[in-house]
């Protein structure tokens, strides 16, 4: 089955995709948690989103490489 076909489904029965990222707020809620010493896996599942868009916030500020 095409992945189309797959968003196609699942669009029509309104389920709700992934979220893009993080606001500004987030963003910057992120940096604070990051640099209390919470892990990127934990700040993820407190805000909701994947480990990869919090190392992508934390990279866009410069805390990481």
């Amino acid at each position: 089955m095409h992945r189309a076909t797959v968003f196609a489904h699942l669009r029509r029965r309104n389920v709700p995709g992934r979220r893009p990222g993080l606001s500004l707020n987030e963003k910057a809620e992120a940096v604070r948690l990051a640099r209390a010493g919470i892990s990127m896996r934990a700040i993820g599942r407190r805000m909701g989103v994947d480990r990869k868009a919090v190392r992508a916030a934390l990279v866009e500020v410069g805390l990481l490489i």
